[in-house]
């Protein structure tokens, strides 16, 4: 039995706690949570969201900002790195 179980981490732990506003880190969690749910599902995150130029994903934040995933399917736990944040510029 294979493990379809997926999971969500910064890909630089720098853009973790400390570097972005608690309402940003909030809005980041809540949105790769659901992203993970649905992946959990069988829904190819690579699918979700917007298109970036590069293999990325761009996901928008409630408040304005965005961040951009890239979904890693071959690790173990299969995993979707959030590799870029990119706060409001009033959240700042």
């Amino acid at each position: 039995m294979t493990d379809e179980r997926w999971v969500w981490e910064y890909a630089f732990h720098t853009e973790d706690e400390a570097g972005y506003p608690k309402a940003v880190r909030d809005e980041v969690k809540a949105v790769a949570d659901q992203i993970v749910e649905l992946a959990c599902l069988g829904i190819d995150p690579a699918d979700l969201g917007e298109p970036t130029p590069g293999t990325a994903r761009r996901h928008m934040l409630p408040s304005g900002g965005w961040f951009e995933t890239q979904a890693l399917p071959r690790m173990r736990p299969r995993l979707l790195a959030v590799v870029l944040v990119v706060p409001p510029p009033h959240l700042l």
